[in-house]
């Protein structure tokens, strides 16, 4: 399921280009006012995260420097195979609509539920909203050290796949019937680095073409591709 998020900017301060884990950070405290048991599990829960989130996408015109991006109005998109969450997000967002994102102040003005996709196995391009983030550990000086990658490293796409049947397992507690999963094409591809907390992840924006059975590709759009979807990474859309 996935709603659209329209929200307005309520002063002149620019948005953080990372501002990722300040969403993160406003919607859990949204869901803990909205669903306090859902909240804790989540919060609890050491495996995956089934939800997913886009970088906030101005609508309309929007000037950018070296702080961040000003704009007056604009909106993130809000996914999840688990429709509970979604309803429990959005839940908190009506009942509390004004929020902060560091400096910047915002406004909720709309919540749209956005048709649902179905998916028979065609290969697809897809763009995403938020960066890709994947990892490996390789050797440094004798010791085992995370590695972030980008789409010109071959083990980014193998790391993609096991990340993604990992998750998949883990949500609906079985296999998927039909492991297929293939990123056939990179259109493009555009080195990210975004901060959450105090690391810095190296991630990348990209588009590129999926190939892959019908139950992959619906569970990569509606929970994300990659790591670390829960604090916004690995966000989709479909090109055309």
């Amino acid at each position: 399921m996935r709603v659209k998020i329209v929200v307005e900017k309520l002063n002149n301060v620019p948005l953080s280009y990372d501002h990722l884990y300040f969403l993160s950070s406003m919607l859990y405290t949204r869901l803990s006012e909205s669903n306090i048991k859902l909240a804790n599990e989540t919060h609890s829960h050491t495996g995956f995260k089934f939800y997913n989130f886009s970088q906030i996408i101005p609508s309309g015109k929007f000037l950018m420097n070296k702080i961040g991006i000003d704009f007056s109005s604009g909106y993130f998109i809000l996914s999840s195979p688990d429709t509970e969450f979604i309803r429990s997000y959005t839940e908190g967002l009506l009942q509390k609509p004004e929020f902060n994102l560091g400096d910047a102040k915002f406004i909720l003005r709309s919540v749209e539920i956005l048709p649902a996709r179905s998916f028979n196995g065609e290969s697809l391009r897809f763009k995403t909203l938020s960066p890709v983030y994947v990892k490996t550990k390789r050797e440094l000086s004798g010791k085992l050290v995370e590695w972030d990658l980008y789409p010109k490293d071959g083990k980014f796409y193998a790391n993609v796949q096991t990340n993604l049947l990992e998750r998949f397992e883990e949500f609906y507690n079985k296999d998927p019937e039909d492991t297929h999963f293939e990123i056939t094409k990179v259109h493009w591809s555009k080195p990210k680095r975004v901060k959450i907390k105090d690391n810095y992840r190296r991630c990348s924006l990209m588009e590129f073409d999926l190939s892959a059975s019908p139950e992959l590709v619906q569970f990569v759009y509606d929970a994300g591709l990659g790591e670390k979807t829960g604090v916004g990474f690995g966000c989709l859309e479909v090109v055309g």
